[in-house]
């Protein structure tokens, strides 16, 4: 190694030369070891990539460059003492079997939905943290024909958060750029009135209306409660149609 991450000549645990450096790397499979001259060392990096000490988290990304391997920065877990890698986010296309199988495992309060015309979804490194699917309207008197609907936006819940930051605003913007290219008029998405709607406005959508806070179950069709009945924030981005919608 060329080059090593030596903050101090002389390690204050062991006594021996401060050593942190890359033993073995596979950047095909994304897999790295540290080598660090003792325990004490390896948990002194640790505690100065989460705290990111004197830059420490920067010249840990330029060591990963040696290798050719670029990541959007190390982060770690002082209860843990361990150091992970955020190799940043990736949007891509997914099938609805991907998705629907995604959302059936991490969403926090619905099913899968039933229609269907695109998705997307985000990775980090190989890893796929969120998955957005787009469909028809939910409500019928909102036209399908110009209208479409982030019917779910899920992230895996299982991951650590600096994995999935800003996916889910990514997921947005992918479906509403994706909205525009297909020549539709307009996309909209629901949430929970409780929630913020930070990733949304980061997108660049606005919120149009709240809604009542009804069941879908009538007298005339009952159906079985499969998400919160509570009051939901309709929010919006509306294009001017280029094309006939596809």
């Amino acid at each position: 190694m060329s080059e090593q991450l030596a903050l101090e000549p002389l390690c204050e645990y062991c006594g021996e030369p401060y050593l942190v450096d890359l033993l073995e790397c596979w950047p095909e499979e994304r897999a790295w070891m540290f080598e660090t001259c003792c325990e004490g060392a390896h948990e002194d990096l640790c505690w100065s990539i989460e705290h990111n000490e004197e830059g420490v988290r920067e010249s840990v990304r330029a060591l990963f460059a040696e290798y050719g391997i670029e990541i959007r920065r190390p982060y770690s877990s002082e209860s843990e003492m361990a150091i992970r890698l955020d190799f940043g986010l990736r949007l891509e296309s997914i099938t609805l079997a991907e998705a629907k199988a995604f959302v059936a495992t991490h969403h926090r309060h619905n099913r899968p939905p039933v229609g269907w015309r695109w998705g997307h979804a985000v990775y980090n490194g190989d890893t796929l943290v969120a998955v957005a699917m787009v469909g028809r309207p939910v409500a019928r008197m909102i036209p399908g024909a110009t209208v479409c609907e982030v019917t779910r936006l899920c992230v895996d819940p299982t991951l650590d958060r600096e994995l999935s930051e800003h996916a889910c605003s990514m997921l947005y913007g992918a479906a509403a750029r994706e909205t525009k290219r297909r020549g539709f008029a307009k996309i909209i998405t629901y949430t929970l009135e409780t929630e913020r709607g930070t990733s949304l406005k980061g997108a660049g959508w606005t919120a149009e209306h709240r809604t009542r806070a009804e069941k879908w179950s009538r007298k005339s069709r009952p159906r079985a409660e499969v998400a919160p009945a509570g009051r939901k924030i309709r929010w919006a981005r509306t294009f001017k149609p280029s094309k006939e919608a596809a």
